[in-house]
């Protein structure tokens, strides 16, 4: 198999190790080569190509490992240059709406497209980093990374931007959660408590992380306003610090939504940690509120 990878940044660079371990005939794309991508093009023996011109005319698979915004771009550029039997593989973090017209656009000339998203870091783990894909060629191109050790995981009957829809909503939480622990330990540190904090935080590891975020939902509505006031002085505390919280004022006000929701029409029946029917109350009261930044209007 010949894989053409497009963009030779550290994700790109970390699947041509991996490919030439594999046995699998590489070409490299990248207009402005870095050293590093030099030198892993002299380790791999890959042609280095400086654009698409002539570097994909014989390949089986495009690899697309470009920031998300010029991946419309690449895709226009990729057609008329691929034998009919090639695959793309998107790779990058367009948003699910690019992801579906690059499909689009390939399909109206006969090329499959994949929906591929990296779900962690390839800075830690490479490329034995876990895959989600959609497409109807998923599954056989996913397989070609499992060679790698990566876990793959296909969305049954998925098209184009749905993966990329996962990847976005993961990194709600995760992005998020990053940016509340840069300030928290910040603080932990400033106060000489960041080795108790790491105790307090055991019971996290105990319960299981999706077992732990369902019981932050059912419990949400139930406890708001009493959250929304420990938010607030956990607030304080920081800005008494010196060290003024940019996230904290979005989750305060995150509860003051629930809880002017429940002052408004009350929890309902909601049955005990039942997380469909928390979500559904979350967001019919969104819907009824005029306020937009953090409600949600009907999807589109």
């Amino acid at each position: 198999m010949k894989v053409a990878i497009v963009g030779c940044g550290e994700v790109g660079r970390a699947y041509a190790l991996a490919c030439a371990a594999a046995g699998y005939e590489l070409v490299l794309v990248d207009p402005r080569p870095s050293a590093a991508t030099t030198a892993v093009a002299d380790q791999t023996r890959a042609v280095l190509h400086l654009s698409l011109d002539e570097a994909v005319s014989d390949v089986d698979r495009v690899w697309i490992c470009v920031s998300g915004d010029l991946v419309k771009s690449i895709t226009a550029s990729l057609i008329g240059k691929l034998p009919g039997h090639a695959v793309v593989v998107d790779l990058t973090t367009a948003s699910p709406d690019d992801k579906r017209e690059c499909s689009a656009a390939l399909a109206a000339h006969g090329i499959e497209y994949v929906d591929a998203v990296i779900m962690g870091s390839v800075t830690l783990t490479g490329s034995r980093t876990a895959l989600l894909a959609a497409g109807p060629k998923a599954g056989e191109v996913l397989a070609e990374f499992a060679v790698f050790g990566a876990p793959v995981q296909t969305m049954a009957g998925g098209r184009a931007g749905d993966a990329a829809a996962i990847k976005l909503l993961r990194t709600i939480l995760t992005k998020g959660l990053e940016s509340l622990v840069v300030e928290c330990f910040m603080a932990a540190e400033q106060q000489g408590l960041r080795s108790n904090l790491y105790d307090v935080l055991t019971d996290v590891d105990t319960i299981g992380f999706v077992p732990f975020l369902e019981m932050l939902i059912t419990s949400h509505v139930q406890h708001a306003e009493r959250r929304m006031h420990e938010v607030e002085r956990a607030r304080a505390q920081l800005a008494e610090m010196g060290c003024p919280s940019v996230v904290l004022t979005g989750t305060e006000a995150r509860f003051a939504l629930t809880s002017a929701a429940l002052k408004d029409k009350g929890p309902g029946e909601l049955a005990d940690g039942d997380v469909a029917s928390t979500i559904a109350w979350l967001l019919n009261s969104a819907r009824a509120s005029e306020t937009e930044p953090l409600g949600c209007s009907p999807h589109r």
